[in-house]
């Protein structure tokens, strides 16, 4: 295959391995082959990302990065906490209906660990996402819109969990039941579907169990708690 030297980039060599993981897996892709799509030689991608590993690791990154949605795809507009969630998880949506490759990946990581994700540093920063959820529940919570008791990693797993289902389960839902979740038609469904799921979830008369949310972890926890992220709403 000709390949313009000059157009060769690391960021273009990642987007390729991304492709090439998200659909063959990581013992079936070759860096001979990655390097014949890309056009930089196998002995520079030994240079740049060190072993097939490496390289793996960076495009399991770019595939999380662009499941993210971008700051500005998430401005708040309203006050309103259902129309701002609503906003959000439409966001949220629209980035994994794009991005098929990147869940793809996403969840072979999670079935096969290459990246050993659960005892490494974290490999992105998603903080974007859910602090600005977090924003939108304590306004909602306040407002007496939202039940309390939820915190955003909950709502991120509901949207998440169906976002990743209509790819991962595809098959399997159109053999058994005849419908194509990926099908153009049922795009604007299953976004309802994700985003009408999160917000009966957050109306609903179901009885507060008590505490801050229903899963237990570490992540948002600063010295400021959640009051220092409410206060900081510069951005809604």
């Amino acid at each position: 295959m000709d390949v313009d030297q000059g157009t060769v980039t690391v960021e273009k060599v990642v987007a390729i391995a991304l492709d090439c993981f998200a659909t063959g897996g990581f013992d079936d892709t070759r860096l001979e082959s990655i390097a014949q799509r890309s056009g930089m030689s196998k002995r520079m991608i030994h240079y740049h990302f060190g072993d097939k590993r490496g390289l793996y690791v960076k495009a399991l990154q770019l595939a999380i990065a662009r499941l993210r949605p971008d700051p500005s795809e998430m401005a708040l507009e309203t006050e309103v906490p259902v129309e701002a969630m609503g906003k959000i998880v439409n966001a949220i949506y629209d980035c994994m209906v794009e991005e098929e490759n990147s869940v793809r990946l996403v969840t072979m990581e999670n079935l096969f660990g290459q990246a050993d994700m659960l005892r490494g540093a974290p490999l992105a920063d998603q903080s974007s996402v859910v602090l600005q959820m977090e924003r939108i529940l304590m306004m909602g919570q306040d407002a007496g819109a939202f039940r309390p008791g939820i915190a955003a990693v909950d709502v991120y797993a509901i949207v998440a969990s169906l976002c990743m289902f209509r790819v991962t389960n595809r098959a399997t839902f159109a053999n058994l039941y005849g419908t194509d979740m990926t099908d153009e038609e049922n795009l604007d469904g299953m976004r309802r579907l994700v985003r009408d799921a999160v917000l009966a979830f957050l109306t609903s008369n179901m009885r507060n169990t008590g505490g801050m949310s229903y899963l237990v972890g570490t992540f948002g926890q600063t010295d400021g708690g959640a009051q220092s992220i409410y206060e900081d709403h510069s951005s809604l």
